[in-house]
């Protein structure tokens, strides 16, 4: 005990840990006749495999967790604009920028509705929408609703109204919101920072 104590650094180190795991394997080998022997090169390789991808920090689950790129992104995000004036610029703006899957419709009749369903980011208006659906505060009616059913979608309230509710708790659960008469630019850049945090 007292000679593993005086030499932690060492044991603990790459080199004790390869030396340890040869000799476990050599003497595991020797108790256990049944079996197949394991060579101490073999028993070398594996533990140099998996001390260098652990050297290298670089593990599958952290190659699965890296975000898709920007390009990614752009291609799989399905963005929907809630709008009851469906010549909203912006939704050119974001499609020509590169947001393949950028569409507007007039309000929602169903909330399993399958633009709905299939939806990664809804930007909803405040005045206008959610009116087929009988919300009484319109938009922000409707994007509680959604956020309720799917709390995984990504919601936006964007409006040009300056006035109304501004406690509503549709607010509160959004995940952000925009003037309408933003530059576009800033629907652009809310895109991509939205689309980092969509589960594809």
């Amino acid at each position: 005990m007292d000679w593993l104590i005086a030499n932690k650094d060492w044991v603990f180190s790459g080199i004790g840990v390869l030396v340890l795991t040869v000799i476990g394997g050599f003497i595991k080998n020797k108790l256990s006749p049944s079996a197949a022997p394991q060579t101490a090169q073999t028993v070398n390789q594996s533990v140099v495999l998996q001390s260098s991808s652990l050297l290298d920090g670089k593990s599958t689950e952290k190659r699965r967790a890296t975000p898709p790129s920007l390009p990614e992104r752009k291609a799989a995000t399905k963005i929907v604009f809630v709008d009851d004036d469906t010549k909203f610029k912006v939704v050119k703006i974001l499609a020509t920028s590169g947001w393949l899957n950028t569409s507007i419709i007039k309000d929602v009749k169903s909330l399993d509705d399958p633009v709905i369903v299939d939806a990664h980011i809804l930007f909803i208006d405040v005045q206008g929408v959610g009116v087929a659906m009988g919300f009484d505060s319109e938009g922000l009616g409707l994007s509680m609703a959604i956020k309720n059913k799917y709390p995984e979608k990504k919601i936006v309230i964007y409006s040009t109204e300056t006035k109304g509710d501004r406690f509503h708790e549709a607010l509160r659960r959004a995940d952000s919101f925009l003037a309408k008469n933003a530059d576009p630019y800033e629907f652009q850049k809310l895109v991509e920072e939205l689309s980092l945090e969509v589960n594809y």
